[in-house]
């Protein structure tokens, strides 16, 4: 009775593995964005979130024709984004800066971050992990 018990465990164990494994994998995908392709935009801070499992930042930047677009852009984890200096603190609303990011391959305004400089020249973070 035991062995059967444990043997549909595994079962079960493993068909849950071959059904969402790809889900977790697809997760931390960058295949979205251009990372061949990295652009420079100077924004505003809407929004900073700092939660797991990635760091999100709202930003509004003008476009080539001078209209405001929001920006939503993905950082690593807050583990991983203060071993490289960040903190909770790093950004506020309304903070001007430039940030630099690997856009969406489909020319949506997402980007993967990887630096954000301050207008005063200091530099936040560079070359921040692409999950």
């Amino acid at each position: 009775m035991r062995l059967g018990k444990l043997a549909s465990i595994l079962v079960l164990t493993l068909t849950l593995i071959v059904m969402f494994g790809s889900l977790a994998a697809a997760h931390h995908s960058i295949a979205g964005f251009d990372n061949k392709k990295e652009v420079n935009m100077r924004g505003t801070v809407v929004e900073f979130r700092w939660r797991n499992p990635h760091i999100i930042i709202l930003w509004e930047a003008k476009d080539a024709s001078g209209n405001v677009v929001q920006w939503s852009g993905e950082m690593a984890s807050p583990t991983t984004m203060m071993q490289l200096g960040m903190s909770r603190t790093s950004l506020q609303k309304g903070d001007e800066v430039v940030f630099s990011v690997h856009p969406s391959a489909q020319g949506l305004p997402i980007a993967l971050v990887t630096k954000i400089v301050r207008a005063d020249g200091k530099v936040i973070v560079d070359r921040a992990p692409v999950n």
